[in-house]
């Protein structure tokens, strides 16, 4: 289990990769593990899935809300994916990370790099499925969409997969246990770079004065 870091502020995580490509479950057992991440929950105007709680999965609000919280610049970043608003709030999240906790963001590539671009500190991981036809197949066993459906997520997927080299990491998501390893560990080494770990250098510094 992870400790906090010896800097002040968290980490933005941006997670991003196609729909279907197991963003929820990789956060999901990122989760489990690190006790120093919370999920960012985000808002959306689209209506929840079967399985899908108001504020745990998703803030679902209708599209003219969102519309007018984008108007009161209170939406950090925000895309439009398949006609329905994401976005995530800004106030919550900037308060978490200024205590210390790392917050994990599931997001579109659009949402991710406008993060980034507002905050450049913020790391940005892209998830990559490991073949088209794997891809496909995790979509169809959702058994919630028509085929309609799948293929315009497949070529949403093909545009965002394009974007992929604009992230700071990419994983192919093969196997879970794997993957959620990998993105632990460049978390971790995010976490201690070194102009975030301004403040420990500085106390050390300030110890060790009397012997420079």
């Amino acid at each position: 289990m992870a400790t906090k870091p010896a800097n002040k502020e968290g980490l933005i995580i941006c997670l991003s990769g196609p729909s279907g490509v197991g963003k929820g479950t990789v956060i999901r057992k990122m989760l489990e593990t690190r006790s120093d991440m919370r999920l960012s929950i985000s808002m959306t105007s689209r209506s929840p899935r079967y399985n899908e709680q108001d504020g745990i999965h998703y803030h679902f609000t209708d599209r003219a809300n969102f519309e007018e919280l984008i108007r009161q610049n209170k939406i950090l970043e925000y895309d439009e994916y398949m006609d329905n608003y994401y976005g995530t709030p800004e106030e919550p999240l900037i308060e978490l990370v200024a205590r210390g906790i790392s917050m994990l963001l599931d997001l579109t590539v659009i949402g991710a790099l406008a993060v980034k671009r507002k905050f450049p500190q913020a790391l940005t991981v892209f998830l990559m499925p490991p073949s088209q036809a794997a891809l496909k197949k995790r979509l169809s066993s959702r058994g919630t969409e028509s085929g309609e459906i799948i293929e315009r997520r497949l070529a949403v997927a093909a545009s965002e997969i394009s974007q992929a080299v604009e992230f700071d990491y990419v994983i192919i998501n093969d196997d879970l246990e794997s993957t959620v390893a990998k993105f632990s560990s460049i978390c971790t080494a995010e976490q201690s770079r070194t102009e975030r770990m301004g403040e420990a250098i500085a106390r050390l510094q300030k110890e060790f004065c009397q012997y420079s």
